[in-house]
């Protein structure tokens, strides 16, 4: 044939391995995935809060703002494409090792081994091209990871391991910039304990929650043209799909517009020495870790309990705003911490419910669709605006010759995530 065959599952619906586990197993399972969503984290966290910044700074100080935001634009396009690829790739994966665990040791492996090599980079467009390739392993194991839930848990279970991974996303961003701020000044260290998380956790994943062999579910040979199609989710005939998509990309770029020249907004807004900052970044992902934990630890489990889920994303965004106004008024580190620990709070009820709103929306569960990719979908609303952040907060950094507009733009857009939510019919 002229054209590109692609296997694809023909299950309706959520397409699934294996008959839902029992509860211990879910139980130990939504554990490891806390830990997988913990080694993810800490990459992005640590790589994008410390490690890039003092990489660019060190390449060009004066001209670190424009700098760091064409490396995470670059990193851009991996987000872009990776993650949905690897999902509706996994999707069609048949081995006697399943759908999702060749995905997760590959993007695992891909992820470590560059990012060692990261530290070696010594121009702008190097650094770029490395964190590129690191970004397409992250992706291609979190969209893998994400599958997991429709695969293996029934709905009324999806609260809490949503709120397992929210904790594993909280503990990864403060262990990330923990190691990284601690380490920063040790050579290839941060990089070495990063890449050795990723491959340690992932690989005791896949071994304690070995899958269910793929190679007897029914396939069809698609063409290219017809595979690609199938990443094009229509407003009309899914709007929940798209308003829960919506919301999540304006709620992401609300919570890490800031985050993002964090490490700038300790040394230039708030006055810390270069040291300095590095070591109290460490302490506000500590700090914004308790806050996530806070909350995070009951929300999922009381979402499920009560059966809604959209006034939680409403009270979270209306938190996260409450902490983003912080530093406007009180710009010292007591604001700072303050506003971590807020941020924290609003942030780990989000996370607890995002993920259970996500999949009680996806057109595989009508038949449109195929959960991997519709999940890879939706993630886009996590990485695009990730990778953008650093670009618009260097925009608006450039436009008004100060870093409060960042925290202002973080409250309106938060509020606007929230107000996205409130259309979405087939969640309450």
């Amino acid at each position: 044939m002229t054209t590109s065959e692609f296997p694809t599952t023909v299950l309706p619906g959520e397409p699934t391995e294996a008959a839902p586990a029992p509860a211990t197993r879910m139980r130990r399972m939504s554990f490891g995935l806390l830990l997988v969503y913990v080694a993810i984290l800490a990459v992005n966290s640590g790589g994008n809060g410390i490690l890039l910044p003092n990489i660019v700074a060190g390449i060009d100080e004066a001209g670190k703002i424009g700098n760091l935001a064409i490396v995470t634009t670059v990193a851009f396009v991996a987000n872009i494409f990776a993650q949905p690829v690897a999902g509706a790739l996994s999707d069609a994966t048949r081995s006697r090792f399943g759908r999702r665990t060749p995905w997760m040791v590959g993007g695992a492996l891909l992820t470590s081994g560059f990012l060692v090599g990261l530290p070696m980079a010594q121009s702008v467009l190097t650094v770029a091209l490395v964190w590129l390739v690191v970004q397409v392993g992250v992706n291609a194991l979190q969209a893998a990871a994400t599958a997991v839930v429709p695969d293996r848990y029934p709905a009324a279970r999806r609260g809490g391991v949503s709120a397992m991974i929210g904790v594993g996303i909280t503990i990864g961003n403060a262990v990330g910039v923990a190691v990284a701020g601690s380490t920063a000044t040790r050579g290839a260290l941060p990089y070495v304990v990063l890449a050795g998380l990723v491959l340690v956790i992932v690989g005791a994943f896949v071994v304690a929650n070995r899958a269910e062999p793929s190679t007897h579910l029914p396939r069809e040979r698609t063409g290219a043209r017809e595979f690609l199609r199938g990443f094009w989710v229509s407003p009309r005939r899914h709007p929940d799909f798209a308003w829960a998509f919506f919301s999540r990309f304006l709620m992401v770029i609300g919570f890490y517009g800031a985050q993002t020249y964090g490490l700038y907004i300790l040394r230039d807004y708030i006055g810390l020495g270069d040291e300095e900052s590095n070591s109290f970044a460490a302490t506000m992902g500590v700090v914004l870790l308790v806050g996530v934990l806070v909350s995070a630890s009951v929300s999922g489990w009381l979402s499920d309990r009560v059966g809604r889920r959209k006034p939680f994303i409403v009270w979270s965004s209306v938190v996260m705003a409450l902490a983003l106004a912080v530093p406007l008024v009180v710009p010292t580190t007591t604001g700072i911490l303050v506003y971590a620990f807020l941020l924290g709070l609003g942030f780990g009820t989000y996370i607890s419910i995002d993920l259970a709103l996500m999949t009680e929306v996806l057109p595989a569960r009508i038949g449109g669709g195929s959960a991997g990719r519709d999940l890879a979908i939706l993630g886009l609303a996590t990485t695009v605006p990730q990778a953008l952040s650093p670009s618009i907060a260097a925009g608006l950094v450039t436009l008004t010759g100060g870093y409060p507009v960042l925290f202002v733009s973080g409250i309106v857009f938060v509020m606007l995530g929230a107000a996205a939510i409130r259309p979405v019919k087939a969640v309450r």
